[in-house]
């Protein structure tokens, strides 16, 4: 009799302990999630749940879409450990050029470029949480380089949609399209080389260095003295580059009048690219023979 009312206690005790462990674990994930303070006698468990990756960004003002952009494959941003730089890119825009300048001042030895194995380390080799962390430590330079959209859509065009095979590649378009069908069909299909340069929530450009394609000499000085990498090897380097950056931009130059000829164009990148035009400053004004600069 003794024996069963023991079993009969136990039993009691075991329940009760399951029931109160189950609502101790209610009321955390319920104060967690409609942010109230943890009690005292709770703050144990909220300490450990705070080393958790999944937990300590929740705060962070970056959305689910963004950081999905920051780790996209091809596009993902530069980081250079060694002098705390985090680099926005973008195809088209002297992208070969900042590539390989990131592997001269880090001491990269490596002749691929656009391959994952380049050596150059992207934000897409970390967690989602230490992206964030990244993004809101002052002490990490941001900086991003763009390229006006009417240039960079032609220099795309030329490059890209002129080739049958690769536009049926890129979109499953298979025939020559003009440069206006080009600017309709990507719409829908997205590729890093025409994609909007804006790539995360605008007000972390207003604190980042922004550099732009006319600039590409002075914004170099001034970005690789902000980190800490200026010096007479760098100052060579540059002046081997030069050449190509400059008759680059002269190609695309050249072109401008030959195929902005109306305001219909233009108006249409206008729109698709009203956030590169209102971020970054870009002059809308319309390209014309008295006019065939832009800022």
């Amino acid at each position: 009799m003794v024996d069963c009312d023991i079993q009969k206690y136990t039993k009691f005790v075991l329940i009760n302990v399951a029931v109160a462990v189950i609502c101790f674990y209610l009321l955390t994930k319920f104060q967690k999630q409609s942010s109230v303070e943890l009690l005292p006698w709770s703050r144990l468990t909220s300490d450990i749940r705070s080393l958790q990756h999944n937990d300590n960004c929740r705060d962070y003002r970056i959305s689910k879409h963004a950081i999905e952009q920051l780790k996209e494959y091809w596009s993902s941003p530069i980081v250079v450990p060694k002098y705390k730089l985090i680099f926005f890119w973008s195809e088209k825009s002297a992208c070969t050029y900042w590539k390989r300048l990131f592997q001269f001042i880090q001491g990269i030895n490596n002749t691929e470029v656009h391959n994952h194995r380049n050596g150059l380390t992207t934000l897409k080799s970390f967690s989602t949480c230490k992206i964030i962390s990244l993004m809101y430590n002052d002490s990490w330079v941001k900086a991003a380089f763009v390229r006006e959209p009417r240039e960079r859509l032609l220099s795309s065009y030329l490059e890209k949609a002129q080739h049958r095979p690769v536009m049926y590649q890129l979109c499953r378009v298979n025939r020559t399209v003009s440069f206006y069908e080009f600017l309709e069909i990507i719409k829908h299909c997205r590729n890093g080389h025409w994609d909007k340069q804006v790539r995360i929530p605008e007000y972390f450009y207003e604190h980042m260095m922004v550099g732009k394609l006319f600039e590409i000499s002075s914004f170099t000085e001034r970005l690789l003295k902000k980190i800490g990498a200026w010096n007479e090897k760098v100052v060579a380097w540059l002046q081997l580059s030069q050449k190509l950056t400059r008759s680059h931009k002269r190609d695309a130059k050249s072109k401008l009048l030959q195929y902005y000829n109306d305001t219909k164009t233009q108006d249409l990148i206008f729109n698709l690219f009203s956030e590169d035009y209102r971020v970054f400053g870009f002059n809308m004004t319309y390209y014309n023979k008295e006019n065939n600069t832009t800022t």
